[in-house]
C-alpha cells in the first residue's frame, strides 16, 4: 500500500494501492489528482498502474485485514498530516467464485469491511474527523456475449438454453459481484443513523446505468432485467462500449473517468466543507 501525503510520496508500506481492490488514504493533493482534468496526472497514472499490480496479486479484504492496524498506526503518526478521508474499495477479488482459492464468503467480506470502518471511526485524535467512502466492486464485462437465437426457435427450447447458460461460471461470477456490491452499499447505509462520516459510492450501478444510457435502455421497463444487464454475457445482453474495460476485468480510461467524477461529486455533496481544498 502506498501512503500519500500533501507533501508527496511519504513512505511505501507493505501493500500496493490503487483504484481497484484496496484501501486508499486521501489527502488534499491526492483528492485533486482524481479530477478528470487535473494537472497532477503523474499521481493518477501511478494509481492506475498500482491497480493493475493489485489485481495481479489478487488482494482480498481478508488478505488486507491483518495489516490494517499497521495502516492505522502509520496514519496516526504525529508527523503525518490529517487524513481527509479513506476510500475502501474492496470486493472485486472477494466475489470471485470457487474453485479460486482467494474467494471470500459474503459474510466474511461484510465482517472485514465493518472492521475497517469501526476501526477508523473509533480512532480518536488524528482520525477523529476522518470520513469514509465505501466503493462497491464493479461488474465484469463478458465480451463474447452469446448470439441471439434465430427467429422461429421454440420458446421452450430458448428458455431451457438460457437457464443452462445462467449456470456458466462467467454469469455466476457476474451476479456474485452484483451481490457483493449490494452488500457494500448496505453496510454504508447502515451507518447513516449513527454517524455522518460514512457514505457508499455505488460504482456497480453507475457503470450499469452509463451502459444502459448508451444503449438507449436506461428508462426501459426491463432495464434491470438480470438476463439483459450490460456485460452479463447472456443472449440479448450487450457488452460495455470500448473504453470501459481493457478486458473482462481491468478498467479502461472511461471507467477511471467515471469513478473520478463520481468520487469527487459524492464527497462534496456529503461534505461540502471539503470544498476548501479545491477538489
Amino acid at each position: 500500500m502506498l501512503l500519500v501525503s500533501k507533501w508527496g510520496w511519504l513512505w511505501r508500506p507493505f501493500l500496493p494501492i490503487g483504484l481497484l481492490s484496496t484501501i486508499l488514504y486521501i489527502y488534499p493533493s491526492v483528492v485533486a489528482s482524481f479530477l478528470p482534468h487535473s494537472s497532477n496526472n503523474t499521481i493518477l497514472d501511478h494509481h492506475r498502474a498500482a491497480a493493475e499490480r493489485t489485481l495481479s496479486h489478487r488482494y482480498t479484504s481478508s488478505m488486507l485485514r491483518p495489516n490494517f492496524e499497521k495502516i492505522i498506526s502509520r496514519a496516526k503518526n504525529p508527523n503525518a498530516p490529517p487524513t481527509l478521508f479513506f476510500t475502501i474499495f474492496l470486493g472485486a477479488n472477494d466475489a470471485c467464485l470457487p474453485p479460486w482459492s482467494g474467494h471470500v464468503p459474503l459474510v466474511e467480506y461484510e465482517a472485514n469491511l465493518r472492521a475497517f470502518v469501526e476501526t477508523i471511526l473509533s480512532t480518536k485524535d488524528s482520525l477523529a474527523d476522518t470520513k469514509i467512502v465505501l466503493i462497491t466492486p464493479p461488474p465484469i464485462n463478458i465480451r463474447d456475449a452469446l448470439p441471439d437465437y434465430p427467429d422461429g426457435s421454440d420458446s421452450e427450447d430458448l428458455q431451457a438454453s438460457l437457464e443452462e447458460e445462467k449456470k456458466s461460471s462467467g454469469y455466476r461470477t457476474y451476479m456474485s459481484k452484483k451481490q457483493y456490491a449490494e452488500k457494500a452499499m448496505e453496510i454504508a447505509e447502515s451507518y447513516g443513523a449513527v454517524t455522518d462520516r460514512v457514505i457508499g459510492l455505488n460504482l456497480w450501478k453507475s457503470l450499469i446505468d452509463t451502459a444502459l444510457e448508451q444503449q438507449g435502455r436506461l428508462h426501459a421497463e426491463d432495464a434491470y432485467d438480470e438476463k439483459k444487464l450490460p456485460g452479463c454475457g447472456l443472449p440479448g445482453a450487450k457488452e460495455f462500449e470500448e473504453g470501459f474495460f481493457t478486458d473482462g476485468l481491468h478498467f479502461g480510461p472511461s471507467t477511471y473517468k467515471l469513478l473520478s467524477e463520481d468520487l469527487i461529486t459524492a464527497v462534496l455533496q456529503k461534505w461540502p466543507e471539503l470544498g476548501r481544498y479545491k477538489l
